[in-house]
């Protein structure tokens, strides 16, 4: 990331107020993208980490403005930065301008060309397109939608604190504004938006640290590094093709997350295969939100300290595992076939012990 890239926020004000009373002039409703991905550069993603991509979505943004306040003039870069009153973020254009006007001319979002006015840098000619119009129409529209903000803003948030961390940069929250990370569909993340994004990935051990000081957690990396979006790593443990045999020795843990896993347990040692099965737990209770976590922590405890006897307690072990049951039933949308996996594997090694579970409590 350039060290020189500083953010005027007045300007960035001004340029947000302008865009919205010129869409409120000439409202165009068009359907709003459900998933936030980073594309080409020319403008067209949500979030997008450098900073050519928000360039040239700010050049469509303040292009669409131009055009409704002067229709049919053609300004250069400058000109119309000065008109629509963002000339504050000169600095942060003028070293992009050219290729991201280009990459907007190839996508068919704007005209203007070095070529046949001899023209180049911050005096270029622009002008959008039809298409051009209505993906910056698009743009502003997109910014209305709660979902795909706040989703997006845990995307961004999680690569950025990645990115710096690795470089060892300063990762205190206020900082993202300074990057472009910090931007969705050319405005900032609100800090309603940031708080929330922190506090889903670290409820869900993706971040760690303070706000102060924001950590990459092992399974953030792991996100970031195998995985598209957080969305889609969180929901890697419901694809089809696990697979969950209690069949042969294992004295380690139950992988429950990991995708076609065959887990063999045949030990008559009842005991070992308890303590697998509370490890399990644990690493289901991890993922579910903080609020429920302390049950689940609660009852793998209590079965913790029954396979630590040398004769555990049958009707008690019978009445966790139907509080292990109610837990799985209750789990979130986003973790049922997960859940419905364990609840399968807990089913599994009650046969195997002889147990009958949903007798209810013990007596």
């Amino acid at each position: 990331m350039a060290s020189g890239f500083k953010i005027n926020k007045q300007g960035i004000r001004k340029m947000a107020r302008e865009i919205e009373r010129e869409f409120a002039k000439t409202p165009v409703r068009l359907p709003v993208n459900g998933e936030i991905r980073a594309t080409s550069g020319a403008g067209d993603s949500a979030v997008t980490g450098s900073e050519l991509g928000l360039v040239a979505g700010w050049l469509l943004d303040w292009g669409f403005t131009y055009s409704n306040v002067k229709p049919g003039l053609v300004p250069s870069v400058s000109e119309m930065m000065t008109d629509v009153g963002t000339e504050g973020f000169e600095s942060m254009v003028r070293p992009h301008v050219e290729v991201a006007v280009a990459l907007l001319e190839e996508a068919g979002l704007l005209n203007g060309s070095a070529k046949t006015y001899g023209s180049q840098g911050m005096n270029l000619p622009v002008w959008l397109t039809d298409s051009g119009r209505r993906e910056a129409a698009s743009r502003i529209e997109r910014r209305k939608d709660n979902r795909s903000r706040r989703s997006a803003c845990r995307d961004a948030l999680l690569r950025w604190v990645y990115e710096r961390d690795a470089t060892g940069e300063s990762t205190e929250i206020t900082e993202i504004a300074t990057s472009p990370y910090g931007w969705f569909n050319g405005i900032l993340f609100t800090a309603a938006d940031l708080a929330e994004a922190v506090e889903y990935l670290r409820e869900r051990r993706l971040l760690g640290g303070m706000a102060e000081r924001l950590s990459i957690a092992p399974a953030g990396t792991e996100c970031i590094e195998q995985y598209g979006s957080v969305v889609e790593y969180l929901n890697r443990r419901d694809a089809a093709g696990v697979n969950v045999m209690i069949l042969g020795d294992n004295n380690g843990q139950l992988a429950v997350g990991n995708r076609d896993v065959a887990q063999d347990q045949t030990n008559t040692n009842q005991e070992k295969a308890l303590a697998v099965f509370v490890n399990a737990l644990r690493e289901f209770g991890q993922l579910v939100p903080a609020s429920q976590q302390p049950e689940y922590e609660e009852v793998a405890a209590a079965l913790e300290r029954e396979a630590a006897k040398a004769e555990p307690n049958r009707g008690w072990v019978e009445a966790l595992f139907d509080r292990v049951t109610g837990l799985l039933e209750g789990a979130p949308p986003n973790l049922q076939n997960l859940a419905q996996v364990m609840k399968v594997a807990f089913d599994i090694y009650g046969q195997t012990a002889g147990w009958t579970f949903g007798s209810g409590p013990a007596a």
